[in-house]
Parts: structure tokens; C-alpha cells; sequence
């Protein structure tokens, strides 16, 4: 017995201590404030959406650049590679791109290199770094659509539209990229006719400085941009206005002034003469009280006439 009891109270003790432990390990309660691992923020877990870039809305599209040169066979593709996914063009008008068409035909299916569509945007100066417009996407089916609609087969060659998304801004004289980012599946797309001996002086293809893809691109112009330009070309007619009255006001001589009227006669600067008086002033020698004989006409000036002096009387 007294062995028995050694060996069970450190059992107890043992047992007892184990106790203490494990009520220490049980989870406290989440307080009212804090979240389980369950319990996420539904934000966590949802990736924030693209705005989706529309078509633009223009009133008036106009060609701008192109090239149309090419030799039958001479063709070419994009790839997702940045030194092999880009053309360039120089713009020659202000506005909105719109679209750029390719001349070229779909790729044949099946191929181990050739997806079936690519996408991507637009850079301004330089393919890598330059500024980053829009966005636009071509898939095989719509190169297909697109010659079907030409009364084309699989296998001959029409124009492709490519339309852009987002307001992409052209400059005069500014060179822009159109760049390709991605092609599912594969590494190259399309089929598109080429010019050798730099045919487009003012852009090339990745492939060679001296090549230069078959193209067309369309700029247009939106509401605002029309109401701006009016507005500059009515400040520009009213600025040759006046240039022009200016000019013509220095070439010619003065106008002579106009005649003013005579002002009439201030009574205030004529001398008031004194009125005439009915007896007239006497002579200096006579006297006074003598009276003032009217002066006759000389008889003998009368007498001496030559009428008189020839024919006198008897």
C-alpha cells in the first residue's frame, strides 16, 4: 500500500497538470469586432474591373495616311514579342483614330505557330516607352467576315478593318505604333501584304526599316473638336479683317476734313454806327443864324456841253 500510493499521487499530480494545459490552449471567442478566417471582405476577394473603352463618336472621318505598294507573296505577321509586334505611321491630320486597315488574308488553320486572334494599343513615339492609347482586337473570324463581305475566299487577300477603342489622339506630324501585346494560344498571327524599298518614307515595320505594311488610317473628329476648330478659323478670318482695313488705311492718303459751315456774324463785334440826323451839320465859316442855301447844279457846267456851245441859242 505505501508503494501504491507513491506511484498515484504523482499520477494525480501528473493528471491534474495535464488539465490545467489544455484548458490554456482552447480558442477565446472572436469579439463582436474581429473576424474569423471565414469571414473576408468581400472586396478581397473581387479583382477591380477595366473600364471597357468605347468606340469613339465622330461626325466627320477622313482618310490619312496609306501605303498600297506591295508584290504578291511579299507578307508578313505580328507577333507578341516586343521587337517583332509593331508598325508605325505619321500622322497628317489633328482628331480621333478610328480605325486602320491592313491588307492582307487570314492564316491557315491548323498551325503550331498561329493563334487565333491578337490585341493590343496604340504608343506615341516609341513602341516600348511612348505614351499609351485605346485599345483594339482582331480575331480570324473577323478577317473571314470581313472578306466574305468582299465577295472573298479564305485564301485571297482584301482589306481588314481594325476599330479602335478609346479616344486616341492624332497629332500632325507626330509618329504613333500600332502595337500587338497578345495572341492567344500561339506566337505569331495574320497574314498581311508588305512593300520592299520603303515605300512610306514617314514609318516602317519591325521586320526591316525598309519595309512597310499595306494601310490605311482614318481620323475623325468629335463635337468638341469641331466647335473648337470653327472658333479658331472665325478668329483667324476676323484677325485677316483687320489686317487687311489696317493695311488699306496706311497705303491710302488721309480724307480731307469737312467743311464747316460759316458761323454767322456776332452782332457784338460790329461798331454801331450813329444815326444819320435830318439837318446836316453846318459849314465851318458860317455864321450862326445864317440860313443854309441848298446846293444847285452849276448852270455854266450845264452852258459849256458841246450840245450847248454848237448849238446856242439865239
Amino acid at each position: 500500500m505505501p508503494i501504491l500510493k507513491r506511484h498515484l499521487h504523482p499520477s494525480l499530480l501528473l493528471i491534474a497538470i495535464s488539465g490545467i494545459i489544455g484548458c490554456s490552449d482552447d480558442p477565446a471567442e472572436p469579439s463582436s469586432g474581429s473576424k474569423t478566417p471565414d469571414q473576408t471582405s468581400p472586396n478581397s476577394t473581387i479583382a477591380p474591373q477595366e473600364k471597357k473603352l468605347e468606340f469613339p463618336l465622330v461626325y466627320v472621318e477622313e482618310l490619312d495616311q496609306f501605303q498600297e505598294y506591295y508584290k504578291d507573296q511579299h507578307t508578313t505577321s505580328f507577333s507578341h514579342v516586343p521587337s517583332k509586334n509593331w508598325f508605325s505611321f505619321t500622322a497628317g491630320r489633328d482628331g480621333v483614330l478610328t480605325k486602320i486597315l491592313l491588307f492582307g488574308k487570314a492564316n491557315v488553320l491548323p498551325n503550331e505557330y498561329y493563334g487565333l486572334s491578337m490585341s493590343g494599343f496604340i504608343r506615341e513615339g516609341n513602341p516600348l516607352t511612348g505614351a499609351k492609347y485605346g485599345a483594339w482586337k482582331l480575331s480570324r473570324d473577323d478577317i473571314l467576315n470581313q472578306l466574305a463581305a468582299q465577295s472573298l475566299t479564305e485564301r485571297d487577300s482584301g482589306w481588314i478593318t481594325i476599330r479602335m477603342r478609346g479616344e486616341i489622339p492624332q497629332e500632325m506630324g507626330q509618329t504613333y505604333f500600332l502595337v500587338c501585346d497578345r495572341i492567344e494560344e500561339k506566337s505569331w498571327f495574320g497574314d498581311f501584304a508588305f512593300g520592299e524599298g520603303n515605300p512610306y518614307k514617314a514609318g516602317r515595320n519591325w521586320l526591316n526599316s525598309e519595309h512597310d505594311l499595306v494601310f490605311r488610317t482614318y481620323v475623325g473628329k468629335t463635337q468638341d473638336q469641331i466647335e473648337q476648330q470653327q472658333m479658331i478659323r472665325k478668329l483667324k478670318e476676323l484677325e485677316a479683317v483687320k489686317k487687311q482695313e489696317a493695311d488699306k488705311g496706311a497705303s491710302s492718303p488721309p480724307p480731307s476734313p469737312i467743311p464747316l459751315a460759316p458761323r454767322p456774324p456776332d452782332p457784338n463785334t460790329f461798331q454801331k454806327q450813329p444815326p444819320a440826323t435830318s439837318n446836316p451839320t453846318p459849314p465851318a465859316n458860317t455864321q450862326p443864324g445864317t440860313p443854309i442855301r441848298p446846293v444847285l447844279p452849276d448852270q455854266n457846267a450845264t452852258d459849256k456841253s458841246l450840245f450847248n456851245r454848237l448849238y446856242q441859242k439865239p
